[in-house]
């Protein structure tokens, strides 16, 4: 007897940073991970998944089914994803630094 799911996947959208998850013997990288800040979802290799390797420690924005393995690893199939410029907002940053100045009590 099949025990049916209680809740179809869905998708849902994450954003992390691509890093490395696995090497082969040669210091190729086989694997790749999103990692965010509550967690890491190991990136499955269809042909979207892929094209991340493409962008190794680039911020992205990263839309697909995330399941769960039996050991706990979080897995994210992709459907979609952008790669993100300037998430921290560095440019920001500096535009404030120049009212620092103005305050002189």
């Amino acid at each position: 007897m099949k025990i049916k799911k209680s809740e179809p996947p869905k998708e849902e959208t994450i954003v992390g940073y691509v890093v490395p998850n696995e090497w082969d013997n040669e210091d190729n990288v086989v694997s790749i991970s999103i990692s965010t800040d509550d967690d890491d979802y190991v990136v499955e290799l269809n042909k979207l998944g892929e094209e991340l390797f493409d962008f190794l420690d680039e911020d992205v924005e990263v839309t697909g089914i995330i399941r769960d393995d039996k050991d706990g690893t979080k897995r994210i199939r992709v459907t979609s994803y952008e790669v993100l410029e300037d998430v921290e907002g560095d440019n920001e940053e500096d535009e404030d630094s120049d009212y620092d100045n103005e305050d002189e009590d």
